[in-house]
């Protein structure tokens, strides 16, 4: 495939160079006959992209596969002209950047998409974003449409698609070996794109579904495999683990987890009761991967940036309350909650900042504004208790702060 001509090459633009950009979408772009540009921020990454035309993927499986990626370039997201130039240029766009970094690449979107429209063709041009969130179609529609000047807006409208994406696959990595961009992805490939919102016929992707039940998907990937994940990282922080899958053969960390998975899939088969049978399907594949010692996950990754993973429509608190919503237990899932409030990485400082608005407010702050619970709601007093059994003096004084009564956290001063 390296050696096709670029003239007869599709092309792509991932805003994002990390795992879910090079651990998944570059892979299906490069096996689809794409030339890919990446827009990225580490300039590590960028120039190691460049020197080798790609990066490489480990798969993991039985064996480990080496997986060269190419047809791959990549520039810096402030190089503005040559990222505008691109998307103007290109068959369809992707975002993996995180949810809080879309509004910064929104305006050189909306002005590739309109100089697209001036220059080159009134073809539609679909972004894409990879942004595990249920309603990152309409997000992503806002922003970039937002984004651009009023004289622009209904021509963004006419010709852009805006829709979301989701994989099941755990991917790993960015590291650097040897000059060379490397990262780590198990075995499964699948990228499962919501239908809505999409403008005219996307190119061929192998690997890639399109699908009227995106919302549905969305959920159920965040309260299986997402919600196992969290589980893990924030129990086995807890116990001392360094890996995910330390956490999942913990024995005092796995039979929570398989608890709380048990309690998400009561949820969801309430909620969707027509997919039981894939549910319980995906709840134990959930288990089964993030067991997997070759992906070598670390707690840190899977944990990092706990007050967003706490959103009411997260992994941890969206399960807990779809279970309260059909009046189903979630003791094991408010375990798992506690344990993200109580999570106190000194190196993570969106964790630094939560414990300092605990210390300075109560925890009805972060249960508030992070997690949407009333404090004094059932839901919630589960969480303070499972959280009051987690916090000691240690946790806070490792901050030079000392805590003669937790009890006080609890509420606000």
């Amino acid at each position: 495939m390296n050696s096709l001509n670029d003239a007869h090459l599709k092309k792509a633009v991932i805003f994002g160079a990390g795992k879910m950009a090079c651990g998944l979408l570059g892979e299906v772009l490069f096996r689809s006959g794409f030339k890919t540009i990446f827009v990225g921020r580490r300039k590590d990454a960028i120039n190691a992209i460049n020197k080798k035309g790609g990066y490489t993927l480990y798969i993991v499986g039985s064996e480990i596969k080496r997986f060269s990626v190419g047809n791959c370039s990549a520039i810096a997201v402030q190089d503005e002209l040559n990222v505008i130039e691109a998307v103007a240029s290109s068959d369809i766009v992707f975002t993996a950047v995180g949810i809080d970094s879309i509004a910064r690449i929104s305006p050189l979107i909306a002005e590739g998409i309109w100089v697209r429209h001036k220059t080159l063709t009134d073809m539609p041009l679909n972004v894409i974003g990879n942004e595990n969130l249920p309603g990152i179609r309409a997000y992503l529609h806002n922003q970039i449409v937002g984004a651009a000047s009023p004289e622009k807006k209904e021509i963004l409208e006419h010709i852009s698609g805006f829709s979301g994406a989701l994989t099941r696959r755990i991917m790993t990595g960015g590291i650097m070996e040897d000059g060379e961009l490397v990262f780590s992805s198990d075995e499964n490939y699948d990228l499962i794109i919501d239908s809505r919102g999409l403008k005219g016929k996307l190119p061929y992707m192998e690997g890639a579904t399109v699908t009227d039940e995106f919302h549905e998907m969305v959920i159920r990937k965040l309260f299986t495999i997402n919600c196992a994940q969290a589980m893990a990282a924030y129990l086995g922080y807890r116990k001392g683990c360094h890996f995910i899958h330390d956490a999942a053969i913990h024995p005092e960390v796995a039979p929570l987890i398989k608890k709380a998975l048990t309690e998400a899939q009561a949820a969801l088969k309430a909620e969707f009761p027509q997919h039981s049978a894939s549910i319980e399907s995906d709840v134990a594949e959930a288990l089964g991967r993030i067991a997997n010692v070759r992906l070598a996950d670390t707690i840190y990754r899977v944990a990092k940036n706990p007050r967003r993973k706490l959103s009411s429509r997260e992994r941890l608190v969206g399960a807990a309350l779809l279970a309260e919503r059909h009046k189903l237990p979630n003791n094991n899932l408010c375990t798992g909650i506690a344990a993200a409030i109580a999570y106190d990485e000194p190196d993570d400082p969106h964790a630094l900042s939560m414990k300092y608005d605990i210390i300075s407010h109560g925890i009805d702050k972060i249960l508030t504004e992070d997690c949407g619970l009333l404090p004094y709601e059932p839901l919630a007093k589960r969480i303070k208790g499972e959280w009051n059994r987690f916090i000691d003096s240690r946790s806070f004084n490792r901050y030079g702060i000392t805590v003669l009564n937790s009890d006080r956290l609890l509420k606000n001063p």
